[in-house]
């Protein structure tokens, strides 16, 4: 779950033009660190199916921007014992891909037309 882009202005601005990309999709800012080119936004609820999913976004910007999302996806369990626990969370360290697409794609298309370029990244 990690996107690569490219930039062409100063890492303070991209970090300031990132930020304002992810508040407008909902993401809420925990951290920011503009001296560092850093930032961590809280989780958000998307729906899948009958399961809900949160994603959380940690940004770096150095030499180039690095996306890293991080997923926990609600699971329904069933069975006798506590109604409160009916939901349970599992931290995942892959979530589907199609999970991760709908997320990066609205990034994707708003970080495009602020002239941010994906960069194809093995490490």
């Amino acid at each position: 779950m990690v996107r690569h882009y490219g930039y062409n202005k100063a890492p303070k601005d991209a970090l300031t033009e990132i930020r304002a990309v992810l508040e407008s999709e909902g993401y809420r800012i925990i951290e920011y660190a503009p001296e560092d080119g850093f930032m961590f936004t809280d989780y958000k609820i998307f729906y899948w199916g009958k399961n809900q999913f949160q994603f959380a976004i940690v940004v770096h910007v150095k030499d180039k921007i690095t996306f890293t999302g991080m997923g926990k996806l609600d699971l329904p369990t069933s069975g006798l014992g506590d109604p409160d626990k009916i939901m349970e969370t599992q931290t995942m360290e892959r979530l589907p891909y199609r999970l991760q697409r709908n997320v990066f794609s609205a990034l994707d298309n708003k970080l495009d037309s602020l002239g941010y370029f994906s960069i194809n990244h093995w490490p």
